[in-house]
């Protein structure tokens, strides 16, 4: 009984397995035909552009058969039919610029979520992505297909860090044709972001493909009749096509209380409607918090052939990750023209190509000028007149003609080079450069511009020539900076370590999405997933082009102004190419003056600390500092204890003194009162030094706050939870410093009004004293 529930069970699994099996093969069939009839529609409207841009390609080539028809190498067969390429050197010229002035990418936070710290990172992330991915190449091969025939791509895809990892990372890849890539004959933007799918062929040996899907059909499926479906298959290859699709989808969005927007679409999408309410019922009891449905699209990719459709991905993106570099376009009505330089200058290169073969056939012929014989004058001397022409003989026999009498061979007149041929190649070349837009100066010929103030206007009017091709190819990569933004936050979705580049090249190890508590307040650090972020494109020399302008700058500054050069010295070599120029120029900070090398190393200590993270501890020479003032604080209050006791000392002697006028004989009563005016004055200096004591003691407590406070200060630092504080600590630091010198100044005056006075006793005291003598006198 129990193995006929197992085999039952077993059934119904398998039925189940089968069922959603044929449910895919029917969705798939549905897809691929659907794919098809969009791919034939959109290879209609681009065939045209296509087959241009592929004789461009082959023009370039510079073959022989390439720029040449076969009619015409046909009626010159056994004559010169030469092919002189001169256009590579146009097309190398625009892509150098490009290759110079490439683009960087740099992300701005466009919402509250968004903050300044993460932007920079992301854009390191992104110069890492390039680096990672040898970006520059996969550029430059795009460029150089987009300025010759018209258009070129590149395409962002995800792959594992490495074979021992389970995290993914971003990458920018070449397309293997990118002429052959087909866009939605609807969309109407440089960029393709509004077309709704794309087409991205692939062609792989057949051999390799019954490899890969021994299960898929190579042959066998009905094939298509029209044209645009040729070259899916042959003897050796079959054509695989990528199939990006975008579908319409409802987004559930959710408005969170502190104002964020949380995407729901995926936690939701398998929950009932009526059970959406309930799962979220705590939105409800927050004040403006609510979820919507909003009209939406995903992106699905289709690995297929012309018979079935081999795979599907749901792409994580929004956007279809294929990117096109176009050339120039022309719209007239509905139909679309595109191309590059070399479209219009085929014809021309065609005619240099014809004045270069007719002027070295009329060279050739020079030395092979014919003869004009008698059959009777060369018959015995048949032999050296039939090498002529070929060899470089010093004599020619010959017999007089009885029928001809009086006349000798005659030499005809060899061919004469036309001007006509040399000046019609020239032209042809001149108006090469008028219909490309590069003249002589650009492509490197010498001119008469001597300035240079005067060779930069002629570069910028040969850029403005072109400068289609570069303002299309930067906005390329804005839109693979635009497509990589929407990607991170899905693929980079974890706390992780990872590696991002700066401006100067040079990499740093970041933690991404990383929790952390600041001031109470728990915030992620580096938060790549949450927050807007838009794409701004910097064109411009890169970072070695600056570094060396910075240098030529600095020099001629320097020269003007000799006195900067030890403020600025340290930068000065930093920026240099030479051999340890960075170790010079550390050693020339050391020399900076000391308040300038406190600043720096504070500017290096903020920039150091990330948001949230504590405040650094203080800097040695900082410690240093509050150290030496501890201890002369110290210092000073063994001082002031020793003057304590000296003044206790002085208090016994007065008492000692009060004691002997005490004693003294009744009979003396002007020993007497010397004694007590003697113990009074002592008193007074005793008063008099208490209260200098005193103030010290004062001065000291305040002067160590102080200290403690400059230490405060160095510890919090300038970060963005210590700004108040430090603003605090500083503020106090000014009420102490101003009550030590009210307290000094007041202490100051109290002391000197007291010794005045007892200056104005003592002098009345002794005149009391001198009035006994004088009476006894």
């Amino acid at each position: 009984m129990a193995d006929y529930e197992d085999d039952a069970d077993a059934e119904n699994e398998t039925g189940e397995s089968e069922t959603a099996s044929k449910s895919k093969s029917a969705k798939w069939a549905e897809v691929h035909e659907d794919a098809l009839e969009e791919y034939e529609r959109d290879w209609e409207r681009e065939r045209g552009n296509q087959d241009e841009a592929y004789e461009d390609l082959r023009f370039r080539r510079g073959r022989q058969e390439d720029q040449w028809t076969p009619e015409a190498i046909n009626q010159r067969r056994g004559r010169p039919c030469h092919t002189i390429n001169l256009l590579p050197k146009f097309i190398r010229q625009v892509t150098g610029d490009m290759r110079k002035m490439r683009p960087s990418i740099k992300a701005v936070p466009v919402d509250s979520n968004g903050d300044p710290e993460t932007a920079d990172v992301l854009s390191g992330m992104f110069r890492y992505i390039e680096n990672r991915s040898y970006a520059k190449h996969v550029y430059t091969t795009a460029a150089d297909s987009q300025v010759c025939a018209g258009i070129g791509h590149w395409q962002v895809t995800t792959e594992y860090a490495s074979s021992t990892t389970f995290n993914q990372e971003l990458r920018i890849m070449g397309i293997e044709d990118g002429v052959a890539v087909l866009w939605d004959a609807d969309s109407v933007m440089p960029t393709r972001e509004d077309a709704m799918h794309c087409f991205v062929p692939m062609d792989m040996t057949l051999s390799a493909f019954k490899k890969q899907w021994p299960d898929a059909k190579a042959d066998g499926f009905d094939i298509r009749t029209s044209a645009a479906f040729t070259d899916w298959l042959s003897d050796d290859y079959i054509r695989l096509v990528t199939y990006w699709k975008k579908k319409p989808i409802k987004r559930t969005l959710a408005l969170m209380p502190d104002g964020s927007i949380d995407d729901l679409t995926d936690q939701v999408k398998d929950l009932p409607k009526d059970q959406l309410k309930a799962a979220f019922d705590w939105l409800a009891q927050n004040k403006g918090a609510r979820i919507e449905e909003r009209d939406g699209y995903k992106v699905c990719r289709y690995l297929m052939t012309q018979g079935e459709i081999l795979e599907e991905y749901e792409w994580k993106g929004m956007h279809i990750p294929i990117i096109p570099a176009v050339g120039e376009e022309v719209r007239i009505g509905r139909e679309v023209y595109r191309h590059g330089i070399v479209r219009y200058a085929r014809d021309l290169q065609r005619m240099v190509n014809y004045y270069a073969s007719a002027e070295t056939e009329v060279v050739a012929l020079q030395p092979k000028a014919p003869w004009i014989v008698t059959k009777a004058m060369v018959e015995k001397y048949y032999d050296q007149w039939e090498n002529a022409n070929t060899d470089n003989l010093p004599f020619l026999e010959y017999d007089v003609d009885r029928a001809a009498p009086g006349r000798a061979p005659e030499r005809v007149q060899p061919p004469v080079a036309s001007q006509a041929i040399q000046l019609g190649g020239t032209k042809a070349a001149e108006d090469m450069k008028a219909v490309i837009g590069i003249y002589d100066a650009n492509l490197g010929a010498k001119s008469n511009e001597t300035s240079g103030v005067a060779i930069a206007r002629r570069d910028a009017q040969a850029d403005t020539g072109t400068f289609v091709y570069l303002d299309n190819f930067n906005m390329a990569i804005q839109r693979t900076g635009q497509i990589v933004m929407d990607l991170i936050p899905h693929i980079y979705d974890a706390q992780r370590m990872i590696q991002i580049i700066g401006d100067d090249g040079k990499p740093t190890l970041k933690e991404i999405n990383k929790p952390t508590v600041a001031d109470g307040v728990e915030r992620v650090q580096y938060d790549v997933t949450t927050g807007s972020y838009d794409v701004m494109i910097e064109q411009g020399p890169g970072y070695a082009t600056k570094r060396e302008q910075a240098a030529d700058a600095m020099t001629a500054f320097i020269q003007a102004f000799p006195q900067a050069a030890p403020l600025i010295g340290d930068i000065y070599a930093k920026v240099q190419d030479w051999p340890h120029a960075d170790e010079i120029g550390e050693r020339l900070e050391q020399a900076l003056p000391p308040e300038i090398k406190n600043k720096l190393q504070e500017d290096r200590a903020k920039a150091s600390q990330a948001p949230g993270e504590p405040p650094p501890p203080p800097t040695p020479q900082q410690q240093q500092d509050a150290q030496a003032a501890q201890m002369k604080a110290q210092a000073l209050q063994l001082e002031l204890e020793g003057k304590a006791l000296d003044n206790q000392k002085k208090k016994a002697d007065i008492a000692k003194t009060l004691k002997d006028a005490g004693q003294l004989p009744q009979g003396d009563p002007a020993a007497a009162q010397q004694a007590q005016v003697d113990a009074h004055l002592q008193a007074i200096d005793v008063a008099a030094k208490e209260d200098e004591l005193q103030t010290k003691r004062t001065l000291n407590a305040l002067t160590i706050q102080i200290k403690q406070a400059e230490l405060e200060k160095a510890r919090i630092g300038l970060t963005a939870t210590g700004e108040k504080h430090t603003i605090d600590v500083v503020k106090g630091m000014q009420n102490l410093s101003h009550a030590a010198d009210n307290h000094e100044a007041g202490m100051a005056s109290q002391v000197q009004g007291f010794m005045h006075g007892s200056e104005k006793h003592r002098a009345s005291m002794e005149q009391m004293t001198a009035l006994p003598e004088q009476a006894g006198a």
